[in-house]
């Protein structure tokens, strides 16, 4: 029994040691000094966008944030959709959800 438990901890330190490792190797890959480092302005185009793309793209240009809540969101909502769907479809050829308990 207590060989389960020292490898049970094992594992974690062995777990943490990789999350850390993970976590620190972009500071690696980019110790070196950038010269060139400024601040990055990346703006989208609005000049041939019309409807819904040109209040996106002006969104995305003025607030970022709030554009960023806003596909947020949309993501959520048509995944609700999605899965509404779906199971209205499994509904339909007879497969039912339910909870398989161990």
């Amino acid at each position: 029994m207590k060989s389960i438990h020292y490898r049970r901890v094992l594992l974690i330190i062995l777990a943490f040691l990789a999350a850390i490792w993970i976590l620190n190797v972009p500071q690696f890959a980019y110790a070196d000094e950038h010269k060139d480092a400024g601040k990055l302005e990346h703006t989208v185009s609005t000049a041939d966008k019309t409807g819904l793309s040109l209040f996106l793209a002006d969104l995305y240009n003025d607030h970022r944030l709030l554009y960023a809540l806003v596909v947020t969101a949309t993501m959520a909502f048509l995944g609700m959709i999605v899965a509404l769907v779906t199971d209205f479809i499994l509904k339909l050829i007879g497969l039912r959800k339910s909870r398989k308990t161990l």
